[in-house]
């Protein structure tokens, strides 16, 4: 898997994971904090996928790291996709 691609697919993985802590937030100044959260992590899955055509390296510290330590990132996919099974 390229980095780009591998990327995308943390950046993903980070939204599902903000967007389902939001099922047990009945307070309302919590959920709109947690939504804010989600909308900027979709921000940078959208950012992730438009590098899928593009050599630019992203500036988010999340997609820095998969860039940095694919090996490592695979692994932490593998996992987050063994726990959703």
């Amino acid at each position: 898997m390229r980095p780009a691609q591998l990327a995308m697919a943390y950046q993903a993985c980070e939204v599902a994971d903000l967007a389902a802590a939001m099922v047990d937030l009945d307070d309302p100044i919590d959920a709109a904090a947690q939504a804010t959260r989600v909308l900027a992590a979709a921000q940078q899955l959208v950012a992730a996928a438009a590098r899928l055509t593009s050599p630019a390296m992203p500036t988010d510290a999340l997609q820095l790291f998969v860039y940095e330590h694919p090996e490592e990132a695979a692994e932490d996919l593998a996992d987050w996709i063994r726990r959703r099974a």
